[in-house]
Order: structure tokens, then C-alpha cells, then sequence
């Protein structure tokens, strides 16, 4: 009994390590009540808690005749070892990223009613629009919405390219939706968060661009949708 206890709480105590070095904690901060705080961590919240309750009554009660009053089960023990090694190898931007090799994109030399014809066949809600791979625009149904309501612009014909919808396309200036750059080893809890945050202030991301430093003149390497997060998150 007593070298399960000890197993136990040597592991708790490397997760509680792990976890501060990982997150930038503060050595006072709990590093369990910290996960059970996070998305990512939701769904094993009542595990987490009953690893500390039990954390909690083995090292502050008194042991009678030497042995320890609760004995944690294979399965608590099994439980912090996947979480270690969670925290330890935590996914990343570029774990997730549907990668610019797989990416139906567009040069600004490229038609538009060629890709809008492409988009509705492949059910498509965006397509960048790139030049040398880094993001110049991008396109969506949205695009399309705002070139047929500004009356300096009066159709789209087969010889239409994007370079001529420049403005149209600045995903700046886009009113209905953001976009964001990340760094490629962002964890993918705090890309969880991005969407958490924005979802809350009624900011819908179309995509968010994964680049090495997250920055926008850098040559995009993959994107991530919400639907990436949530599958890797649940």
C-alpha cells in the first residue's frame, strides 16, 4: 500500500512541476486547480479534483501504524501519468494545421469565377489569397456580397482576377468576420482560447494563419479552423 501512495505522490508532484515550468506559474499557484480551470482539461475536471482531494489527505493526516488512511487506485495513478505526459508533449500550431501543401489557395493572377466555381463544388467557405506564400487577401462569399452592394463595381466576368478585387479582399477590412496569425508552437489549448475569447465578444474568426513567428509578412505555413481546435480539445 504505502509504495502506491509514495508512486502517486512523487507523480502528483511532477505534474505539479511540469506544469508550473509549462504555463509560467507562479510557485504559490496550484498547478492541478490551474488545469481544472483550462477547456482543455475540462473534460477529466472531477479527476483532477479528486487527485488533489486525495493528494491533500495523504500528505496533510497522520498515518496510523505507519500506514496511510486511503490508498489511490491503479487507475488515479494511470490518470496522472497520461497527463504528464500531456503537459510534457502538448500539441502545437503546426501538430493541427491543415498544411499550405493541402490548402486550396489563389495567386492574385488567379480568375475569380474560376475559384468561385471551384468553392461551391468543394464546398469552400474561404480561400486565401497568397503571393509567394505570403497572405495578401482573402476570398470568401462575403467578398462577393460586399463587390455586389459597392457601386463602382458591376459584375464578374471569366477574365476577372483577384488582383483587380484587391480591396475587396483585405482581410482587414472585413466587417463580417477577423482572421489572426499565430506562431507555429502555439499550444493548441491557447488557440482554444483565441476562439473561446473572441466567441464571447461576438468575434468570429474565419480562419487563424499559422506562420513561424505568427507575424503577417511571414510565409504562411497552415491554417487552423475552429473545427481543428474543437476536435483536438474534446
Amino acid at each position: 500500500m504505502n509504495d502506491r501512495v509514495e508512486i502517486f505522490l512523487d507523480k502528483y508532484k511532477q505534474l505539479e512541476n511540469i506544469t508550473k515550468i509549462e504555463y509560467n506559474l507562479d510557485e504559490r499557484d496550484s498547478a492541478i486547480y490551474f488545469l481544472m480551470q483550462k477547456k482543455s482539461f475540462r473534460n477529466i475536471k472531477n479527476e483532477l479534483d479528486l487527485c488533489r482531494e486525495t493528494r491533500n489527505l495523504l500528505s496533510h493526516n497522520p498515518r496510523i501504524n505507519s500506514k496511510y488512511a486511503v490508498e489511490p487506485s491503479v487507475e488515479l495513478i494511470e490518470l496522472l501519468d497520461k497527463l504528464i505526459e500531456k503537459i510534457k508533449n502538448p500539441l502545437r500550431a503546426s501538430d493541427i494545421m491543415v498544411k499550405r501543401e493541402d490548402l486550396k489557395w489563389r495567386k492574385l493572377e488567379d480568375f475569380v469565377r474560376e475559384t468561385m466555381i471551384l468553392m461551391n463544388k468543394e464546398a469552400y467557405n474561404h480561400i486565401p489569397i497568397m503571393d509567394d506564400n505570403v497572405l495578401v487577401g482573402v476570398f470568401s462569399p462575403n467578398t462577393v456580397f460586399s463587390m455586389q452592394v459597392d457601386k463602382g463595381f458591376t459584375g464578374i466576368d471569366e477574365k476577372l482576377q483577384f488582383k483587380d478585387i484587391k480591396r475587396f479582399i483585405d482581410f482587414k477590412a472585413d466587417r463580417t468576420q477577423s482572421y489572426r496569425f499565430i506562431p507555429q508552437d502555439m499550444l493548441v489549448s491557447d488557440i482554444g482560447e483565441i476562439f473561446s475569447k473572441a466567441s464571447d465578444k461576438n468575434d468570429r474568426i474565419g480562419m487563424i494563419f499559422v506562420t513561424h513567428n505568427g507575424k503577417e509578412k511571414e510565409k504562411i505555413l497552415g491554417i487552423i479552423t475552429a473545427w481543428d481546435v474543437a476536435s483536438e480539445v474534446d
